[in-house]
């Protein structure tokens, strides 16, 4: 009984001390809002691109930065070539080229190489570009920027060995994954929809002539760009980079090169994949127009208040925090350079909540367009936007150099981003509003669901969301 009683009055001592912690720290908070605060102006520059650009005389630009963080360093081209150029096939060849290594170059000998600087390398193939991407250690940077340049010349455009090529960093199933059957399968259904019959669609490999021919064309100077960061001598970094790359052929990018449009749904589209799990993923969205340059800064604005980034967007609140359906609900602004882009949103859950997650994310998109943000959403948004991921980008040598051989291979100079901040800081309630009503269209919109769609037809209405079919009209995957 003396026991008990002991250990009665420790816990109500450090119940106490509990309560008398959290009034403490409750008025230690200050409360008071940020436009009162007398906030300083963000201090933060990014570094200037001329600093760290170097041009040859074939027309490749290069960036070559300082980051010593780590004792690696990154080399990434940018080539401005993807699927949608040359003839069908012929970029998918190119890409598995470029994968196997330098032309005269066995599988084994090309593996054995990277193995021994203890490299990743990869090759990703996209609508518009290819990247091509090499980590190592910094005592390799030397042999690994003389690699990637004997590939970028001459790429093994025939397997000359029967072990499987180097593999993309996007491709197919690693340790097992089944990635059809998550998140990922989703986005692969809504694409393979969404682009049918265009020049971006995903397409069977085409013949190595093909590819030889396309690589010929556009793998030229003036059509590369290269980021070269890490624990490296800028100056050695910047004769090493002009030594081996010199040899690549001179030519311009094609900046007149435009693709289709995609063509704009009548009506909603339902694509459904059956899959027996315990969880069901919804993409849904639409096509995505190039953004001309005055758009761009009230896109992303808006894009940013409703579902990109963050924890504290519309989506997520409305999905996760008012309702527990999901772990997150977010929106991907993906546009093309000179071609059609993607509008997308994103989510998953149980399968008796997919129907409902449908529902909330149409009815946020129709708040989106209908009404005006608030003063406190937009004050927020323009902060992020600028002072978190503008400075973001530009943080690191690594970040910057990538940042700008990017830029440069889409627009050939480095003026968009550099009035980024003053353009998003002249966005209104009334150009987001503007933005979202020409950019969110729910009422055509393409919806692939993966899942199990017995468990998700059958559950019962939890705030009378419709029935699965009634969100879009059915249609067979491709």
């Amino acid at each position: 009984m003396k026991g008990f009683a002991g250990m009665f009055s420790a816990t109500l001592a450090l119940a106490q001390m509990a309560v008398w912690f959290s009034a403490s720290s409750a008025m230690a908070q200050d409360y008071t809002h940020p436009k009162a605060m007398q906030l300083p102006a963000p201090a933060f520059q990014r570094p200037a691109a001329t600093d760290l650009q170097l041009v040859l005389d074939n027309g490749l630009v290069a960036y070559v930065a300082l980051d010593r963080r780590a004792p690696l360093v990154t080399i990434n081209a940018y080539i401005g070539v993807g699927r949608g150029h040359g003839d069908p096939g012929a970029a998918e060849a190119m890409a598995a080229a470029l994968r196997r290594g330098p032309a005269g170059t066995t599988q084994e000998v090309f593996r054995a190489a990277l193995a021994d600087m203890q490299a990743e390398y990869t090759v990703t193939l996209g609508h518009e570009e290819t990247q091509l991407s090499l980590d190592v250690l910094a005592e390799d940077a030397n042999a690994a920027l003389e690699l990637m340049a004997s590939v970028i010349r001459a790429p093994a455009f025939e397997s000359t060995a029967t072990a499987p090529s180097v593999s993309a960093a996007s491709a197919g199933v690693d340790g097992g994954i089944d990635y059809a059957s998550s998140l990922q399968g989703a986005i692969d259904l809504f694409e393979s929809r969404l682009f049918e019959g265009h020049a971006f669609a995903r397409r069977a490999d085409g013949s190595g002539a093909a590819a030889k021919v396309l690589h010929g064309e556009m793998a030229r100077g003036g059509n590369i760009t290269l980021a070269v960061a890490g624990d490296i001598d800028p100056a050695t970094a910047r004769q090493q980079v002009r030594a081996l790359f010199a040899g690549i052929a001179e030519g311009s990018v094609d900046s007149e090169a435009v693709f289709d449009p995609l063509a704009a749904l009548a009506s909603r589209s339902l694509v459904l994949a059956d899959v027996d799990r315990d969880q069901g993923w919804v993409v849904m969205g639409h096509e995505l127009p190039v953004i001309p340059p005055e758009d761009e800064a009230a896109l992303h604005v808006m894009d940013y208040i409703l579902g990109a980034y963050h924890l504290d967007s519309r989506l997520y609140r409305s999905s996760r925090e008012l309702r527990g359906l999901t772990n997150d609900n977010s929106s991907f602004l993906q546009p093309g350079v000179r071609g059609p882009g993607s509008y997308t949103f994103r989510t998953y859950g149980r399968p008796e909540a997919v129907r409902l997650l449908i529902d909330v994310t149409l009815r946020q998109l129709a708040l989106m367009r209908d009404t005006r943000v608030t003063d406190d959403e937009l004050l927020v948004a323009r902060g992020a936007l600028v002072d978190g991921l503008y400075a973001e980008r530009y943080a690191t040598g690594l970040d910057a150099a990538n940042a700008y051989a990017v830029e440069w291979l889409r627009r050939g100079s480095h003026d968009r981003s550099a009035s980024y901040p003053e353009r998003i800081a002249a966005v209104t309630a009334e150009k987001v509003q503007a933005a979202a009503r020409k950019y969110i269209h729910p009422e055509r919109m393409t919806i692939a669901v993966v899942g199990p769609l017995d468990r998700i037809r059958s559950a019962a209405a939890i705030e009378g969301e419709a029935r699965l079919e009634d969100y879009g009209r059915p249609a067979s995957p491709r």
